[in-house]
Order: C-alpha cells, then structure tokens, then sequence
C-alpha cells in the first residue's frame, strides 16, 4: 500500500496516501523492515513445529502421570480390540450360498 492514493472518504477532500491509511486505519508502524515480520512468522512456524514433536513424542509418558485418563484409554482400546476380533469371527453374508430368485417367495421365473 506505500505508494498508492485513495479517494478521500468525505468528497473535496485530498486524497489519502497508503503510509497514511496504514497508520492510522490498520495501525501498522511503518519504522520496522519486512524481515522482522519474515523472521517472526519463520520462529512461530519453528516454535509449533518443535511443540507438536514434543507432544507427539512423551504423550504416552504424560498419558501415564494421569492413571485415569490412561485407563479409560486402555479399556476403550481393548474394547474395540475385543469387538474387532468378535467380527472376524462372525460369518459374513458376503460368503453365504445364494439361492436363485425363483426360490424366494412371491417371484416366479420368467420361463415357463
């Protein structure tokens, strides 16, 4: 927006310089380069990254230090585990033997 003009808000007004609207509209200080801005958001990139790592990586250690949390956590493992496994071993209606549909009640065969 530095260097550009635009129409005064009132009409006979000058017109107002972009330096202007940035300052006093949007309240940006005009005193501090781009790189201040470039290396604050590479440090905030850096800084959640590291955080997330860390999370990732002692979330089981801190799953511990909470015995209840852990807990619940474990028999909802086990739970699904256990229903899986209950899944496996029921039949599935995908292998049943088919039966043609003159068979079925209500439906002749078309030949006679």
């Amino acid at each position: 927006m530095i260097g550009l003009e635009f129409d005064p808000f009132l009409p006979g007004n000058s017109k107002l310089k972009g330096e202007t609207v940035l300052q006093t509209v949007f309240g940006v200080p005009l005193s501090h380069s781009k790189w201040w801005d470039l290396t604050a958001l590479l440090l905030l990139l850096l800084t959640h990254r590291l955080v997330l790592y860390m999370v990732l990586k002692y979330k089981d250690r801190i799953a511990s230090k909470f015995p209840r949390l852990h807990a619940d956590k474990t028999l909802q493992h086990l739970a699904m585990r256990v229903s899986k496994a209950g899944e496996r071993l029921s039949s599935s209606k995908r292998h049943d033997p088919q039966h043609p549909l003159s068979s079925q009640e209500g439906l002749r065969s078309p030949i006679p």
